[in-house]
């Protein structure tokens, strides 16, 4: 039969022992690592201007708002009507020219994450009574 003495005995011995394990890991600080992944978060939105039509010349389209958290940059996509000749779009006063080719223009490519607001205005060659515009944010690499 086991005594009451022989318990303590064993139960002291087993504390000194785990003792002994964690005093070292104390003696050496405390270390924890903490990963996380977050979620790419990529737009673009325009503060609401009223345009009746676009007229010859430079345009306001409002401030633009950009925010773009991808290590790897992103870039902001002007849609627009194919077929605009000597046309370009304005960022912050500097023009970017709007591809007659085509109905998208990079308008902003950067290397890197940013949260930025900016004029945003487009200038054309001839009037357009009617005309569908539309920015998209594209994250550049990998996508979480």
């Amino acid at each position: 039969m086991v005594s009451r003495s022989d318990i303590l005995k064993t139960a002291t011995l087993a504390a000194a022992v785990s003792l002994l394990g964690v005093a070292p890991a104390l003696a050496g600080g405390v270390s924890i690592g903490i990963r996380a992944t977050a979620r790419t978060i990529c737009r673009v939105e325009v503060g609401a201007a009223v345009i009746p039509a676009f007229e010859t010349g430079e345009t306001g389209l409002g401030r633009m708002t950009e925010l773009c958290n991808n290590v790897e940059g992103y870039r902001l996509i002007l849609n627009h009507p194919v077929g605009l000749v000597d046309a370009f779009a304005v960022v912050d006063g500097q023009r970017v020219p709007l591809s007659s080719t085509a109905t998208q223009t990079v308008i902003i490519d950067s290397n890197q994450p940013a949260f930025r607001q900016r004029d945003l205005g487009i200038i054309l060659s001839s009037p357009q009574d009617a005309m569908s515009l539309s920015l998209r944010a594209e994250a550049k690499g990998m996508i979480f």
